[in-house]
């Protein structure tokens, strides 16, 4: 994976809800596409490592920002999900596999926007790459869990490229997170899309965290 640019904002209850109801077609903003095709619930448990016991540490031995594997579940909904209230029920289901990866991930923020390099590749076993992690004297520092769906729109009055927002619940924690992955066009013209983008759902992208979801969560690495 290349260039992604991405904007997260905090949201409250009744945010939530709405872009919620946009997301699932109850309610719509003129321009704006959503393909239904693509909108799943995604569960998603990540765990980060590092050698060095704090950030500051990290950064001056040049490791990546992010060495994380993820196991997720994806569950492809369609036009099911128009409930009033998002059910992660059916995320345990045993019938829906979950699957790894293993990332490193370099991070960049200007004007308050991630720029992120991203490399990330399937694994088959997760513990083996935890076994790895460990011998070679990484420790699991920091855990995350997301409830999200994931959904995607087209906004071609804003920008060419493709939208793709997850309206997320992390650690209890509300948020929503757009980013866009077109390498084709400059990073500024994407940066100002992005907040066009959010402020058409009633977001003041002021309000934009740029803060690492370690920083966010307390992370014992700071």
């Amino acid at each position: 994976m290349g260039r992604e640019i991405e904007l997260k904002i905090p949201l409250n209850d009744s945010q939530y809800e709405y872009i919620f109801s946009v997301i699932t077609g109850k309610n719509n903003i003129p321009g704006f596409s959503f393909d239904n095709t693509l909108l799943c619930k995604i569960e998603k448990e990540d765990e980060y490592y590092s050698r060095y016991s704090t950030r500051e540490e990290s950064r001056k031995n040049g490791e990546p920002q992010v060495i994380r594997i993820r196991s997720e579940k994806e569950i492809f909904c369609g036009d099911k999900i128009c409930a009033d209230k998002i059910n992660f029920s059916d995320a345990a289901n045993p019938d829906v596999q979950k699957k790894s990866y293993f990332c490193i991930k370099r991070k960049v923020v200007e004007n308050g926007i991630e720029l992120n390099s991203e490399n990330e590749t399937f694994v088959e076993n997760a513990a083996v790459i935890r076994d790895i992690l460990e011998l070679s004297g990484y420790i699991k520092f920091f855990e995350k869990q997301k409830n999200a769906i994931s959904s995607y729109c087209n906004a071609p009055q804003l920008l060419k490229s493709v939208f793709h927002l997850e309206l997320e619940i992390v650690n209890e924690l509300k948020y929503i997170e757009v980013e866009v992955t077109d390498e084709n066009e400059a990073a500024e013209i994407v940066r100002s899309a992005l907040e066009k983008f959010v402020n058409a759902f009633g977001l003041n992208p002021s309000l934009k965290d740029s803060r690492s979801w370690m920083q966010i969560l307390g992370a014992p690495v700071n």
